[in-house]
Parts: C-alpha cells; sequence; structure tokens
C-alpha cells in the first residue's frame, strides 16, 4: 500500500518517505519521452480548481497524457534564489497527487514547453 499525503496550509503535506518517492518518480519521469501539450481553457478551469494544485505556480503552461496519469506543469513569475523553482510539476492517477516536484530545467527528453498555440491532438 502506497503512503498518503495530509492536507498541509503551506504545502503538500508530505512526509520524507513521500518526498524520497516522488523525487524518484521524477528522476525516472526525466528519462521518458513525455509529449507535453498547451492546456485548454477546461483544463486550465479544472486545475484552477484542484485544492492543491492551483497554490503551486501562476499559470499552467503544459499538459500531458503519460503512463495513464495526467501531467500538469505550472510556472512561476517569481523563480530562481532566494524563490522556488520556476516551474510546478503534478503527475494525478485520477485525482490524487501521485507525484509533485519542482524543477528549474526542462528535460531534454520531453517535447516543449508548448509554444503558445499548440493543442494536444484530437482523440
Amino acid at each position: 500500500m502506497e503512503p498518503t499525503a495530509v492536507l498541509d496550509p503551506d504545502g503538500l503535506g508530505q512526509g520524507w518517505w513521500i518526498d524520497l518517492l516522488w523525487w524518484w518518480r521524477f528522476r525516472q519521469s526525466r528519462r521518458s519521452a513525455i509529449s507535453w501539450f498547451k492546456p485548454t481553457p477546461a483544463d486550465e478551469d479544472r486545475i484552477e480548481r484542484h485544492p492543491q494544485i492551483r497554490r503551486f505556480g501562476d499559470v499552467t503552461i503544459a499538459i500531458a497524457k503519460f503512463d495513464g496519469k495526467q501531467w500538469i506543469t505550472r510556472e512561476r513569475d517569481w523563480f530562481g534564489w532566494p524563490d522556488p523553482p520556476r516551474y510546478a510539476l503534478f503527475a494525478l492517477q485520477g485525482e490524487t497527487i501521485w507525484m509533485a516536484r519542482d524543477f528549474d530545467r526542462w528535460p531534454p527528453s520531453w517535447s516543449g514547453p508548448p509554444a503558445a498555440d499548440q493543442q494536444p491532438p484530437a482523440t
């Protein structure tokens, strides 16, 4: 059974075990070829209503469907020391946060970040 996070007003409430697990998942995901797309207005609305994700970053710049999960990348207006890293990444399994991680550099194996007019392919 996988550990679950407890809600925390200043973060996601993860302990050291979940933080380590998310670090490992992010490390693995950087090696994967993930195709990112600009979020649709419906995506942006859904993300802004999510109780945890909306607090991280200022704007959603990219979404992806990968490995059966919804991936969301948000960008911050203010980033770099002493501010947090430029991007906040979330991978959702259903509505549950499967992974969350801050990062500064876009992994070379990922497409993007997407151009402003790039939309996901029709399904």
